[in-house]
């Protein structure tokens, strides 16, 4: 069995967008096939494009795995796909009267019991378990929605080699991207996950930058050779219970670039992390707790000067290479959540605490240096018709404390939806924002207030044989600043109708009104109008056009229009090209700034999924 997709992309434009380092034109090709021969399931991913440069880490990809999951996924849909029908037949109105005529058809009808108690567990496997086959395997078996070469492809590890982005948790491993070889396995209660590889490569770039009438040129954009090497072990289910130990060591290669002692701040690193995760399902399918700790231990620069000090054990001396730019620190993370699904409540709290210190490459954008506690409740009625929810948050820095001031955010809010059935949405919030510091200077005080209310509503309804729907939205967010050095006002309201005829044409148009103030600029007011229209042709092509004009009283005025075309080409491809026109005349602003330009693009794709 072959299954998978493919897309190829491409761009063209006649000139580069402001502030960017995408080129105008461009082209990605994508290529993901999944075969599975008897039961094997291998799957390979391949990432081509023009954007590949030597200015800058590898975008190409291609990696292939053994995908046990795969078979997972095949099989719980064949689960559910019998579990609805069985929903919507006669015996399936007896899931949710399984108590009470339990007795009776043990007495009367011991095979529609059995049938009964087959799908409750499946029930149970989609409610409860979360689709995790473990202890469903002779259950799936049983009711023949598994093989028995499905069954041992199931247990096997997932192994996989080539560009992986393998996932530990959100402080130790997440999101880095690392050529070299992945296997993780859950037999039972066992788990283990292992990966190494490379995660950046050598990378030599000097930037120039002009400030004022000076050029600054730097390498601080270069990047040392990089590997990493990480595991798990632990007892549990991966996405259910567990107790997890986590592990990482990455490393620069020192020798891997050459770099003067000036115009940069680029240093070769060490780091060393070790770490806890659980999860606890405390009441399963209702309420679970969960969360993490880890401490790293990071050398800044491993060329500094070495140390040796009777105060320091020679054991963690010989961990940091004795190195004076050593430092360690922890981080430590927590939740709970709360589904009651009888009584639509929903409640979940978390906190987290990532010290200044906290050093973890395997995490590309870790905020640090951040307290953090936040808490949401949401609550449903009247059959999911009408809904209300509270938020909270509050987040902290400088917890050495090593900055001359502390800034602290706060967040809360209220959220309320009602969507009564035959009658018009509507949904409300309102979420007030504040943001403030310590700094004994008078000229360095923060002390920002924002509040933020948007409304929406909308409705879907009939106009003889024609479908239509109408939405309105509206925003306000208004801030206030110390001194009022910084104000500033927005209000922004948007309606918009489309209406679907008999034959296959849509219709669809907008209005809007921006209105903006703010300190020290000229408050200014926008119009926007928008249209556009769909129509299919011979059941396998679609046209589409549109227009977008902005009218603004204080910078000028912005149109844009767009041609598209779609066709579906039977079971090989699907086509979709789109033009488009943007011409921007600016008042106050030059070219350089993103001001007055006419940009042309042309984008166009094929792509199938089999």
């Amino acid at each position: 069995m072959l299954m998978g997709g493919y897309r190829i992309m491409g761009q063209s434009a006649n000139r580069q967008g402001s502030f960017q380092e995408k080129p105008p034109d461009l082209w990605r090709m994508e290529i993901n096939p999944t075969i599975s021969l008897y039961g094997v399931p291998l799957t390979a991913n391949l990432l081509l494009s023009s954007e590949q440069s030597g200015l800058r880490q590898d975008i190409n990809a291609f990696s292939i795995s053994l995908d046990p999951e795969a078979v997972k996924r095949i099989v719980t849909a064949r689960a559910y796909r019998a579990l609805n029908e069985y929903a919507r037949s006669e015996g399936g109105e007896l899931l949710d009267k399984y108590d009470d005529v339990q007795d009776s058809l043990a007495k009367y009808d011991p095979e529609k019991l059995k049938q009964l108690e087959q799908y409750k567990q499946l029930q149970n496997l989609r409610d409860v378990a979360n689709g995790d086959l473990t202890g469903y395997g002779d259950l799936m078996q049983q009711m023949g929605f598994m093989s028995d070469v499905e069954s041992v492809m199931a247990a096997l590890p997932t192994i996989g080699v080539g560009a992986l982005f393998p996932t530990f948790t959100q402080l130790t491993v997440n999101g880095v991207r690392l050529d070299g070889g992945s296997a993780e396995w859950n037999p039972g209660l066992f788990y283990v996950h292992v990966a190494g590889g490379k995660t950046q490569r050598p990378l030599l770039r000097l930037d120039t930058a002009r400030v004022d009438s000076g050029v600054f040129a730097n390498f601080d954009n270069s990047s040392f050779g990089r590997l990493m090497y990480a595991g798990r072990i632990g007892i549990g289910r991966r996405d259910g219970a567990h107790l997890i130990f986590n592990g990482v060591y990455t490393i620069d290669d020192a020798s891997s670039l050459t770099l003067g002692d000036t115009n940069t701040a680029l240093t070769p690193q060490k780091n060393m992390l070790m770490g806890l995760d659980f999860k606890s399902e405390l009441i399963p399918g209702i309420w679970t707790l969960e969360g993490e700790g880890a401490v790293t231990l990071t050398v800044s620069d491993q060329n500094a000067p070495k140390f040796s000090t009777d105060a320091v054990p020679d054991i963690l001396l010989g961990l940091v290479d004795s190195s004076a730019s050593a430092y360690f620190d922890w981080a430590v993370t927590g939740s709970t959540q709360i589904d009651i699904r009888s009584t639509g409540t929903r409640f979940r709290a978390s906190t987290r605490r990532v010290g200044p210190g906290y050093r973890a490459l395997g995490v590309p954008n870790l905020r640090t240096d951040v307290f953090r506690y936040d808490a949401r409740i949401d609550q449903s009625f009247w059959l999911r018709q009408f809904s209300v929810g509270l938020f909270f948050r509050r987040d902290q820095d400088n917890l050495l404390p090593w900055k001359r001031s502390t800034t602290t955010i706060t967040s809360l809010g209220a959220t309320m939806g009602l969507n009564i059935r035959k009658y018009p949405y509507l949904r409300l919030s309102y979420a007030p924002y504040a943001q403030i510091n310590n700094d004994p200077d008078p000229l360095l005080q923060i002390d920002n207030n924002i509040t933020v209310l948007t409304a929406a509503t909308g409705y879907n309804y009939r106009i003889g044989d024609l479908s239509a729907n109408t939405t309105v939205n509206a925003g306000s967010q208004a801030s206030k600043t110390i001194n009022g050095i910084a104000d500033y006002a927005v209000l922004t309201i948007n309606a918009n109708q489309s209406v679907s005829m008999t034959f296959p044409l849509t219709l669809s148009a907008g209005a809007g009104y921006i209105s903006q103030k703010s300190t020290g600029s000229p408050d200014n007011v926008i119009y926007t109008v928008d249209g556009s229209a769909n129509y299919g042709v011979f059941d396998f092509l679609n046209l589409s056009g549109g227009l977008t004009l902005a009218f603004d009283d204080t910078f000028g005025t912005r149109t844009g229009f767009f041609f598209g075309l779609g066709a579906a080409l039977g079971e090989y491809a699907n086509i979709d090209i789109r033009a488009e026109r943007n011409l921007f005349n600016e008042r106050l602003n030059p070219p350089v700034y993103g001001g007055t330009y006419q940009e042309t693009i042309l984008r166009a794709s094929i792509s199938r999924s089999w």
